[in-house]
């Protein structure tokens, strides 16, 4: 009877000032780690998320550019372009055919035109002039307006809140077919000026990079090679 009262007594008692210091102490252990696995959680969505925002920002870029690259030089009269035209036995040559890319001075820019008249006029108007361009971190888009050599509507297309271009390279990749075979008469190009009828194939290799302006560290680059589906007739057959 005494054993049993002896033990209640020290059950009842609790715990001692040092079982609750060490008890603290494992607490606080517990909690500590648990607070910075919590924040290095939060830390690596909030860089996932980043890193997802710009890799969306670089490929919806690029994609626009491609698709409408690929539209460059296209001409409503094309096949006019491959026979001669009125008495003078010379094709007439197609006016959206030039494409001007700068691509090492500031800044770096490729433009183009083609198309956008309800019934074609042959003619190079204003409002079919396009092109891309980097300049103050950020790819612009020219929307038309001003001349084959010159853009006055630049419009920007590339997130400059989150993402920073640093890098926009083009490069050019050009074939020349030769088409001298299909002329009646016999073509013989001269060494200072190439006059035989052949047909180039354009495509350019473009490589973005881009990195967050709150994360510079965080860099991403992608890489698309686009065709200009309207190849460039050059020269013409002998009469």
């Amino acid at each position: 009877m005494r054993h049993q009262r002896s033990a209640a007594r020290r059950l009842s008692r609790g715990l001692s000032i040092v079982e609750l210091l060490v008890g603290m102490t494992i607490g606080l252990f517990i909690l500590t780690g648990s607070s910075a696995l919590f924040v290095a959680n939060i830390a690596s969505s909030r860089r996932l998320a980043l890193e997802t925002r710009i890799n969306q920002d670089l490929r919806t870029t690029m994609e626009l550019m491609t698709r409408d690259l690929r539209r460059g030089a296209y001409w409503g009269n094309a096949l006019a372009g491959t026979l001669p035209h009125d008495d003078t036995g010379v094709a007439p040559s197609n006016p959206y055919a030039v494409i001007k890319l700068t691509p090492t001075t500031e800044p770096k820019q490729i433009l183009y035109s083609y198309t956008r008249d309800p019934t074609e006029n042959s003619r190079l108007d204003n409002n079919e002039v396009f092109g891309f361009r980097l300049t103050a971190g950020a790819i612009q888009m020219c929307f038309g307006g001003g001349s084959a050599a010159t853009c006055n509507n630049w419009q920007t297309l590339s997130n400059t809140d989150i993402l920073t271009i640093s890098e926009f390279s083009l490069t050019p990749n050009q074939t020349e077919i030769d088409l001298r075979a299909a002329c009646a008469n016999s073509c013989i190009d001269t060494a200072l000026a190439p006059a035989c009828p052949r047909v180039e194939v354009r495509s350019y290799t473009i490589s973005l990079t881009g990195s967050a302006i709150s994360d510079p560290a965080l860099s991403r680059t992608l890489r698309s090679q686009v065709r200009v589906r309207n190849d460039a007739l050059l020269g013409s057959c002998p009469l």
